[in-house]
């Protein structure tokens, strides 16, 4: 019997509130990777000090082992190319609103960069998430067909937690992960 390959370079992927960050934390702490929260970083640097990103990126995605937390669909191409796993979490956008209602309850005005968990909600994130489908979803969806890597596509918070009940712990292997999610191919 063969068994999936070990999940060592994981991007996760989705729309604001969809649930990438507490996806990567459940998956590192399930796994033992270390996870690079995006946003932490991407606004450390500041968005006018866009030269600096793409340079820091590279090296964040040079590493043997990393769990990948956010979008920045301008590096998106090479985060991909070295990725071995690609979980795209494809859900509606009342979901999204939820999640960053959701995470703007529990924060109360409050950041927390470590762990990758930023309040925001302002016109421009409430916005982005309503042109994701249309502006941001086809270009990711096109380079996810595009890309080598193993993808995974959850469509609902449920997918997400029979996803993650399916993962081994950190001393187990990974048969099976592949089979968790919906295949690239099947669009809603």
């Amino acid at each position: 019997m063969s068994s999936a390959p070990a999940m060592r370079r994981i991007a996760v992927l989705g729309c604001a509130g969809s649930g990438k960050t507490t996806l990567s934390r459940a998956l590192g702490a399930r796994l033992g990777l270390p996870v690079i929260h995006v946003d932490t970083l991407y606004w450390r640097t500041g968005p006018e000090s866009g030269s600096e990103w793409p340079p820091l990126h590279d090296e964040l995605i040079a590493g043997d082992a990393w769990i990948f937390d956010g979008m920045k669909p301008g590096v998106l191409a090479d985060r991909l190319a070295r990725a071995d796993t690609a979980i795209f979490l494809d859900l509606p956008r009342w979901a999204c609103y939820r999640g960053v209602a959701e995470r703007r309850l529990a924060l109360r005005g409050r950041s927390l960069p470590e762990a990758g968990a930023f309040d925001r909600m302002d016109r421009a994130l409430l916005r982005w998430i309503w042109r994701f489908p249309r502006d941001v979803r086809p270009g990711v969806l096109e380079q996810l067909r595009a890309c080598s890597c193993d993808v995974v596509v959850l469509r609902s918070r449920a997918e997400v937690r029979r996803f993650l009940d399916r993962l081994p712990n950190a001393e187990g292997t990974a048969a099976g992960v592949a089979a968790a999610g919906n295949s690239i191919g099947a669009e809603s």
